[in-house]
């Protein structure tokens, strides 16, 4: 009798312990719509209502929930809180089906602990759609449409094809500009406007004054290029050909002209000293060389021919070229 006894509450302890471990996990699955058409879509909803402190493992799918039934999404667990030891964890599939039959899904089974637990099996028609052979008329496929056109759709296409044809013409226009000027340097030199000759004596003497030629012993080569400017002047001023006369014949020439007397002595100190260094090697005092470069400004200036209209206009265009 005692042993009876012993044996019954045995048996109530375990069916306790059952039941108190199904309330404290349950679970649970439903469907929106268990009836579809090919190609719809319907959402399996899983639920599970759990103690705090628990962990349950709801069930994993890859591709497919089985044969027929294609997994489409899986949404992130949603936890609502029921009370201070008890919630709720949910999680919905996106399903869907492109075979036409009638589907039982296997329960759903989640990991808790050591424990399995299923939820209901859920049952899913998938139907075809009914195609009337006889009273609807069938057409081809229609041919492809071509949209029509619109100038914003290709405006940045068109703009760089813009783009690089005016980059070649323009590459090809100073390339034919810089093959011009390599093979004809003779019409450059005619097409570029001419200085007149004061100012290209003018900037000739600064470039001689810095390049302190007497300083470094070299009288002979400073008053060479003191004549020589002096010489291409006259030949641009007076027209005569200074370059192939002597320093006295230069003189007699620019007699006949009308040159002031202070410009003729500027000009007959410089040619008549530059002829005794360059030709009797006498050596000048610093003196000596600075006021033949001094006169030889000097003659410059008193000789300016007074500008016209046409050597103005060519005065300027050199100036801004």
């Amino acid at each position: 009798m005692k042993m009876l006894y012993k044996s019954i509450l045995l048996a109530a302890g375990v069916m306790l312990a059952g039941v108190s471990k199904a309330q404290e996990v349950q679970v649970s699955a439903a469907m929106d719509s268990a009836a579809i058409q090919i190609g719809e879509q319907t959402v399996i909803h899983l639920e599970v209502t759990q103690n705090v402190g628990r962990t349950v493992q709801f069930p994993f799918y890859q591709d497919t929930i089985m044969k027929g039934i294609e997994l489409i999404a899986v949404s992130p667990l949603d936890t609502v809180r029921l009370s201070d030891d008890r919630f709720t964890v949910k999680q919905d599939l996106l399903i869907t089906s492109f075979d036409s039959a009638l589907y039982y899904m296997p329960p759903f089974r989640f990991i808790a602990g050591q424990d399995t637990l299923l939820t209901n099996s859920l049952p899913l028609k998938v139907s075809t759609y009914e195609v009337d052979t006889e009273s609807k008329e069938f057409f081809d496929i229609k041919p492809i449409k071509s949209a029509p056109f619109v100038f914003m759709d290709y405006y940045w296409n068109i703009l760089g094809v813009l783009i690089v044809l005016f980059i070649i013409v323009w590459s090809l226009y100073l390339y034919k500009r810089w093959k011009f000027r390599k093979d004809h340097p003779e019409m450059v030199e005619k097409l570029a406007p001419k200085l007149p000759p004061h100012v290209t004596a003018m900037g000739a003497l600064e470039d001689l004054k810095t390049k302190k030629l007497w300083q470094k012993g070299l009288e002979k080569e400073y008053y060479t290029s003191i004549t020589d400017i002096l010489r291409n002047y006259i030949e641009e001023r007076y027209h005569i050909m200074a370059m192939e006369m002597t320093s006295a014949e230069i003189l007699d020439a620019l007699r006949k002209e009308e040159t002031s007397k202070s410009a003729f002595l500027n000009l007959k100190q410089v040619l008549e000293l530059a002829d005794f260094v360059k030709f009797a090697k006498v050596k000048p005092l610093p003196d000596e060389n600075e006021l033949s470069l001094i006169n030889a400004e000097m003659f410059v200036s008193q000789t300016v021919e007074v500008p016209t209209m046409d050597t103005t206009e060519a005065t300027e265009k050199a100036a801004d070229a």
